[in-house]
């Protein structure tokens, strides 16, 4: 399992490596740079298939472009806006995205909900949702067909 987060929401690492301890009961440390996104990684055992992939769209759509094929996760979760122009790369991985009725991923200020940056409703819902997390990522994402 990874998380990507594109470099300019840099300023909002620390608060995204709070969120993600939250989440998985883990810490996660930032890796070497990939593709203009800053990986963070998993402390500790981590079996899960899984990188969620934070930026706006065109840049995850370079990303996706350029990498999907050295891509080694099976499960992708892409928190952007435009989701359904992830569709092109469903042969190759099981692509989750916000909401596949809207093109737009709004994000709101995430202060009121103790977060230290702007979130996605997506991303809420994953936080407060229950069960694995693959049930949780089916439960706040939708899957690209």
């Amino acid at each position: 399992m990874r998380y990507l987060l594109h470099e300019s929401q840099r300023a909002e690492l620390a608060g995204r490596q709070q969120y993600l301890y939250d989440v998985f009961r883990m810490y996660f440390l930032p890796g070497k740079p990939e593709g203009g996104f800053i990986p963070l990684e998993p402390v500790g055992t981590n079996d899960l298939d899984v990188v969620f992939i934070t930026g706006h769209a065109n840049y995850v759509g370079d990303y996706l472009k350029n990498r999907i094929k050295s891509i080694p996760e099976r499960i992708i979760v892409i928190t952007s806006c435009m989701g359904r122009t992830f569709r092109k790369h469903i042969a190759n991985k099981a692509i989750y995205v916000p909401d596949t009725r809207k093109d737009l991923c709004y994000l709101r200020s995430g202060k009121p909900y103790g977060f230290d940056f702007n979130i996605s409703d997506a991303e809420l819902n994953f936080y407060n949702s229950s069960g694995s997390i693959m049930q949780r990522i089916q439960s706040a994402y939708d899957r690209l067909l």
